[in-house]
């Protein structure tokens, strides 16, 4: 338990600044709480707001880790928006997750699972299941089926991550939760998501 370190991803663009960046602070918040990592958020936002300055790129991907006695690196590129017409093929994940493991609700460096998977399949995504056969989420996002006028995702219990684009979807009441079968997506189109990427439309292969 002391090999890691915590990581946000987040969406800066010169037009708006940082995408969901107190739902993203939340998260972090959280797993250093439940973790035992020391959090000194003005410090992480300062060190953000100094990486955008000089950019020259109007889209960036901004990568933030945290280690546990709360030194912090921060990375950035620059991202290009994902069409809306795409349409991602996801495959199943081999693996399942336990809907009693703890670490899924945070998003550390211990990713072998997620790109493992993701790297196999082939795919533009994967999505994962758990032992009694519900939906989770997918390697690099969580995902949303549509019914109706709403859109429904699975819940913590699940076992899987509460991203921060899921998390805002939820309080618009946009979105909520249900637990999900593999057949509930056969045959249909539904959406994966992330801060960064956005909701993309999707399709098992």
């Amino acid at each position: 338990m002391q090999d890691f370190c915590l990581i946000e991803t987040l969406l800066w663009t010169r037009e708006e600044g940082f995408f969901l960046l107190p739902e993203h602070f939340r998260r972090l918040g959280a797993s250093a709480s439940a973790l035992g990592f020391a959090f000194d958020e003005p410090r992480l936002r300062t060190a953000l707001e100094a990486v955008v300055q000089p950019a020259a790129s109007q889209r960036l991907r901004i990568r933030l880790t945290l280690a546990r006695e709360g030194a912090h690196e921060i990375s950035v590129e620059p991202t290009d928006p994902i069409a809306a017409e795409t349409l991602w093929r996801v495959a199943l994940a081999k693996r399942r997750f336990s809907s009693l493991e703890p670490m899924l609700r945070h998003k550390t460096t211990r990713r072998e699972i997620y790109e493992e998977e993701l790297s196999r399949s082939g795919a533009d995504e994967v999505l994962f299941l758990n032992e009694r056969d519900e939906v989770c989420e997918g390697a690099r996002t969580n995902v949303f089926l549509e019914r109706g006028e709403l859109l429904l995702t699975p819940p913590l219990a699940s076992g899987l991550l509460p991203g921060t684009l899921r998390a805002r979807l939820l309080a618009e009441g946009k979105a909520r939760e249900d637990y999900l079968a593999l057949e509930d997506f056969e045959d249909k189109s539904f959406f994966m998501g992330n801060s960064v990427r956005g909701l993309v439309r999707a399709r098992l292969a």
